[in-house]
């Protein structure tokens, strides 16, 4: 299995973060930990973005950090294309249709499917990139939880039956893909296509800062963000997009 991926594989039956996890061996191997998959059943302190914890009952979801060392140039467009792989992914296993909504979200229908949660640090070896990955696979609606009731969905829920075992590998794989600097215009070429926001009036709300109003015009070369507001256009790099209309 670990040589179908290329990378190690650390299985956890149940730990605190897959993240937390992936960025201790990096910290604490080095380049040893140069291609590493932390996974787990379960998370105790699953993370989501904006100090969110994630929730998924034991074996429901796929819960899995990515390490890469060194960390592929422009990394904060890596993350951002991290949601075309797992696009890809779905599509190949019968699954298909996932769209994305800047930053990090991956949604079937209208509604939360997958997230991604990625960490970056800078050395003298190249530095690291963990992207932390959770896909909803199968839990029935009892199981998703209360606050997110009409706003996060499953693969089963949407009818779909597919194996976290071949998830991961196929999610894998597309993440390397995305990953190589080569393949990185056509998969900003499919975010944009896949674009949940694009054309839509959107309030963005950033840490420290003012909410940005405006319509999402593109997403740029750098994974930015551009809405066009009432006093031009504006690049945003980081925040949390409302739909407006």
């Amino acid at each position: 299995m670990a040589g179908e991926l290329g990378r190690e594989i650390e299985y956890h039956q149940a730990i605190g973060s897959t993240q937390d996890r992936a960025r201790e061996r990096a910290a604490a191997t080095g380049v040893m930990a140069a291609m590493l998959v932390v996974v787990a059943d379960a998370q105790t302190a699953g993370q989501g973005t904006r100090g969110r914890v994630w929730h998924a009952p034991a074996g429901t979801a796929l819960l899995a950090s990515w390490l890469f060392r060194p960390a592929p140039d422009e990394p904060a467009l890596v993350s951002l294309l991290a949601g075309v792989a797992v696009g890809r992914a779905l599509d190949a296993l019968g699954a298909p249709g996932a769209r994305l909504k800047w930053p990090n979200d991956v949604l079937l229908g209208d509604r939360k499917l997958a997230g991604v949660l990625s960490h970056g640090t800078s050395d003298s070896s190249g530095g690291t990139l963990v992207l932390g990955i959770g896909v909803n696979v199968h839990q029935v609606a009892a199981e998703l939880p209360e606050e997110l009731s009409g706003r996060a969905t499953s693969l089963a829920l949407a009818g779909h039956t597919v194996d976290r075992l071949a998830l991961l590998v196929r999610l894998t794989a597309e993440l390397d893909r995305v990953a190589a600097a080569g393949g990185r215009a056509a998969a900003l070429a499919e975010w944009r296509g896949r674009a949940s926001l694009l054309g839509r009036a959107v309030e963005v709300l950033r840490e420290g800062a003012e909410p940005v109003a405006g319509i999402a015009l593109d997403i740029a070369e750098d994974g930015a963000l551009v809405v066009e507001t009432a006093y031009g256009r504006e690049r945003i790099h980081a925040g949390e997009v409302t739909v407006t209309t």
